[in-house]
């Protein structure tokens, strides 16, 4: 394992070369759990900001989930007064516990747009998150169970300019943090909820990836392969698809002309430009069956109300209020 001195001198070139940011000025929010893997990215960049001239402040969200909850504030907090930069909490307004349905994904909402607000507030220029090697693995088998397709099947960006936000110890493994943070003496606190089966993560990181990683000691490894030609892909495909992301009507002749590959990317691409709301391989594969089959006239409806409209003479995009049983009906030509 590389020696922690050199993890710094690592993170940097990996945000240099492969993600093209310079931190030289910076000003970072560092969002801050108090645990194992945010303790090691705030401790790296407090002692990286004076070579870079950046500023560096903590930000814990304070969810109020669990009975620990108000014990990791008063630990994070501790740990920024040592380190001599400033730490904001924020207690968000959250309902029930880590047993409510949902409160998963509405807990990490409500986080990244506390955390957004930080940013503006004190004029920074990226919010920085301590997702690594392990996380990366994770996400790309949810991202498989859920139905992504490709690029998106490779996982989470490293750098993500419409958020304003960096992940730069995404090539590296827990067990490298886990060593940087026993060598230089590091506090953290341990999330007991990671260890609860009731959410799809955890069913995936203590009973999957353990058989897989059994088969394949460096799983790990191959996904950040696979994440490194996601990239390349993603970044080729963002370049080519620019001219038709405002489009919202697509003629059945300028379609026909399409290799099966674009039109599938175009319909995408053009989807998403819409607003929020994922659009799964699912859903865009049963557009491009419809359309291939010319079945019109036939609505089919995406997250964040969206809608594709296939018509006589084309594919419409728009979105919309949600449209009622009656009205999909109505829109496909049925009774």
């Amino acid at each position: 394992m590389a020696a922690p001195l050199n993890l710094g001198a690592r993170m940097l070139h990996f945000l240099c070369q492969d993600l093209g940011v310079d931190l030289t000025g910076s000003h970072l929010v560092v969002a801050y759990s108090a645990g194992l893997d945010s303790t090691v990215l705030l401790h790296l960049l407090t002692h990286l900001a004076p070579r870079l001239g950046a500023h560096v402040i903590a930000a814990h969200a304070h969810h109020g989930l669990r009975p620990e909850a108000e014990a990791e504030a008063q630990a994070a907090m501790a740990l920024c007064r040592q380190l001599g930069i400033p730490c904001q909490v924020g207690h968000l307004a959250l309902q029930g516990d880590m047993t409510t349905p949902g409160v998963e994904d509405q807990a990490r909402h409500a986080r990244y747009a506390w955390l957004e607000r930080v940013r503006q507030d004190t004029n920074s220029d990226w919010i920085v998150t301590a997702h690594h090697a392990d996380d990366l693995t994770e996400d790309i088998l949810l991202r498989l169970v859920r139905g992504a397709g490709w690029p998106a099947l490779g996982g989470m960006p490293a750098r993500d300019d419409r958020r304003h936000l960096l992940r730069p110890l995404l090539p590296f493994s827990k067990a490298t943090l886990h060593y940087y943070a026993h060598h230089y003496g590091l506090p953290w606190c341990e999330d007991p909820s990671n260890a609860m089966m009731s959410t799809r993560r955890n069913r995936l990181r203590h009973q999957v990836l353990p058989l897989l990683a059994a088969e394949n000691p460096r799983l790990e490894e191959r996904c950040l392969d696979l994440w490194r030609l996601a990239r390349l892909d993603a970044a080729f495909w963002e370049k080519h698809l620019r001219p038709w992301q405002l489009t919202r009507f697509f003629p059945n002749a300028e379609l026909r002309h399409m290799d099966p590959a674009l039109r599938l990317r175009v319909f995408k691409a053009a989807l998403e430009s819409l607003g929020p709301g994922q659009v799964r391989a699912p859903a865009i594969l049963r557009l491009h069956e419809l359309w291939q089959a010319q079945c019109f006239p036939r609505c089919i409806q995406f997250p964040g109300n969206k809608f594709a409209l296939l018509r006589h003479d084309g594919v419409l995009l728009g979105r919309t209020y949600r449209l009622t049983p009656l009205e999909v009906a109505s829109l496909e030509g049925r009774d």
